[in-house]
């Protein structure tokens, strides 16, 4: 059965004339089931939010909208990660995807595209919030169809190609590639967007290469203007919709008079930025097979590589000094470092030469990230917690130092590693906590990375004269290990027969949290 539905553009603050004229529609021609908001939907002002907010105003139908495109905008949002804001408003969140009672898929995307990844604020999203939708939609399924609809704040980069350059808009200096992407891999059936305060309905375009590919449904774009604007360009778009859940196929497919080919181009979803934005998901990928990128190829594809000369970590290797050995899994081993820190000092290894985290394949990943839950749980036991940290500097071999800390020293880590790397004049910053590292990292990039107990993430790139201990000196300060004579490991080094027995203690402490056992 159809719904009705009503989409509006920018809001931003002026709710009064919003809610008076979608009242207006909702009685003349509805009712409608929703009202969609993109682009901002506060403002300077946000006049009467405050009746709504309280109930003395009554919103007339349910409303979703989506996030702050500023910081300036970020007051009104309770939680940013999605949250009812008074009865019958409704913030989605970031990003993500809801179903309707009647099965109408809607997938948005909050924000505008961050210029800089390590600059991320809350109202940016960036490269993983579309993987984070690819995990939840699975769009590389060969079953996954589409989505119904797609809500963006931003317009996606080149809309008009294929369709007639546009007099208001430059949509191949605006917009984001990111969006872009998005609409690519999405396929939806309706995308409305906001921002530029430009009305624009773009004519349907294919999903599909006419006459080589099976015909798949059209997509429309529809660009809203700001509410109430004076120049009385379109801001509310009424139309009724199926979804495609419950069509038929031929009805679904059929292809409207007008249809343009698809209009994004690899200059049009390919991501810059220089040295501080690349982007490992491949976002740069030209369309492959039915019009979609792929990700990267994984280093799991093939076999490791091999190192150039002798390793001291790969497992095979006659370098390894096997009476370090914790644990061996599958993909990763578990082994004490010489000279460590602390007598509950560990590294997390990979069984094949891989020399970084960025290049682990996804098998590889998944095992440390059990090695690192194991070790959770042993260290929480003692009333530790964990710190993990990776210099990928004059190293050939990933390895992850582990060094726990006392649990009430938990929220003091970030703090005092940003202050000695301030202090050395290091490149050092948090990261967003959604911000995969792959996402940072130039392929060959040098850099440090720590991930603190509070699982809050720091990561800086290295150019040079980068002191080699640094991990060390910053867990040995006198804020948290105070032990500030082992920074050297070689200082702290023993011989063989205390070594042996040292792993077998760590051995034994670890032996009832080890999965590898199991």
């Amino acid at each position: 059965m159809a719904m009705k539905v009503l989409v509006s553009g920018d809001v931003e603050g002026n709710l009064p004339a919003l809610f008076k004229r979608v009242e207006a529609v909702n009685t003349k021609a509805g009712p409608f089931e929703m009202l969609l908001c993109v682009g901002s939907f506060f403002g300077p002002g946000n006049l009467g939010w405050a009746d709504y907010k309280s109930g003395r105003c009554k919103v007339p139908l349910p409303v979703y909208i989506l996030g702050p495109t500023d910081q300036s905008q970020l007051l009104p949002y309770p939680d940013l990660a999605g949250c009812e804001m008074c009865e019958n408003v409704i913030y989605l969140g970031r990003q993500g995807c809801f179903t309707t009672k009647e099965g109408l898929k809607i997938v948005y995307l909050s924000g505008v595209q961050a210029t800089d990844i390590l600059d991320a604020k809350s109202h940016n999203f960036t490269a993983a919030s579309l993987q984070s939708l690819e995990a939840s939609l699975r769009w590389d399924d060969p079953k996954f169809q589409g989505v119904d609809i797609l809500l963006t704040c931003d317009w996606p980069r080149g809309i008009s190609n294929n369709a007639g350059r546009l007099d208001t808009v430059d949509d191949l200096s605006v917009g984001s590639p990111l969006v872009s992407r998005l609409a690519l891999l999405s396929r939806p059936r309706y995308h409305f967007s906001g921002i530029h305060g430009e009305h624009y309905e773009r004519p349907p375009y294919r999903n599909h290469q006419s006459g080589s590919e099976q015909s798949r449904h059209v997509t429309r774009f529809i660009g809203l203007a700001k509410v109430a604007n004076k120049e009385k360009k379109k801001w509310l778009y009424a139309f009724s919709i199926s979804p495609m859940s419950s069509m038929v196929r031929g009805d679904l497919v059929s292809q409207p008079a007008g249809v343009t080919d698809l209009p994004y181009r690899e200059e049009h979803i390919t991501v810059g930025g220089g040295d501080k934005q690349q982007f490992f998901y491949d976002m740069n990928a030209k369309m492959e097979d039915e019009g979609r990128g792929k990700k990267r190829k994984r280093d799991g594809d093939t076999a490791p590589p091999k190192p150039s000369g002798p390793c001291w970590f790969c497992l095979s290797s006659a370098e390894v000094e096997k009476h370090l050995i914790v644990s061996v899994g599958t993909h990763c081993y578990l082994a004490l470092p010489k000279g460590g820190l602390t007598e509950d000092h560990v590294l997390i290894l990979p069984i094949g030469h891989h020399a970084n985290l960025v290049d682990l394949p996804e098998e590889v990943e998944q095992e440390v990230s059990k090695f690192k839950s194991a070790l959770r749980k042993m260290y929480k036991k003692a009333g530790k917690v964990p710190v993990f940290f990776e210099r990928n500097y004059k190293t050939q071999h990933l390895q992850i130092q582990v060094v726990p800390v006392d649990k009430d020293l938990a929220s003091t880590v970030k703090k005092v590693f940003l202050e000695n790397a301030a202090q050395l004049e290091l490149d050092l910053n948090e990261i967003p906590s959604h911000v995969p590292l792959s996402q940072l990292a130039v392929q060959g990039q040098a850099y440090f990375y720590a991930e603190t107990p509070d699982r809050e993430k720091l990561f800086g790139r290295i150019v040079k004269n980068f002191p080699l201990q640094f991990g060390r000196e910053v867990l040995a300060d006198t804020r948290l290990l105070d032990m500030l004579e082992r920074v050297d490991w070689k200082a702290c080094s023993t011989n063989k027969e205390e070594e042996t027995e040292a792993t077998k203690q760590f051995r034994k402490m670890f032996s009832q949290f080890d999965f590898t056992m199991e």
